[in-house]
């Protein structure tokens, strides 16, 4: 399953990354509450692909925020693997900070009109 996040927004009033920034702080503020010690945050980033062709690259998008919000942060980016047009599969050790990722060249890149919306079956909600 693919998840993207829109970090940044460009619409009619400007350019506009709140939504990243309260994701990101969000994140920072529960590594904290439980017992992490901001000083001794690390991180690396992957992801970023441009997996459906004719919209917007959102992926770089995303990227770039993530990079600039960790330079900015002061938070050691320890290694990246970002942009391509590639889905990444990944394994994380969080206690050693090890990585595995093997991407996949053979995922066929998407098209509009490929992607659709799951189709509405309902919430089961019986109302009486």
């Amino acid at each position: 399953m693919n998840h993207m996040l829109l970090t940044v927004s460009t619409a009619r009033n400007g350019f506009c990354n709140l939504a990243g920034i309260n994701a990101m702080e969000l994140l920072i503020n529960d590594i904290l509450k439980l017992g992490g010690s901001r000083d001794r945050l690390r991180a690396k980033a992957f992801g970023g692909s441009r997996m459906v062709s004719g919209l917007s690259d959102i992926g770089r998008l995303n990227s770039d925020f993530t990079l600039d919000f960790l330079r900015q942060e002061g938070i050691i980016c320890e290694g990246h693997s970002l942009g391509g047009s590639s889905a990444r599969h990944l394994m994380f050790w969080p206690a050693s900070g090890r990585v595995l990722q093997k991407v996949r060249e053979d995922a066929p890149e998407e098209t509009p009109a490929q992607v659709r919306a799951p189709e509405n079956t309902g919430n089961d909600l019986k109302l009486f």
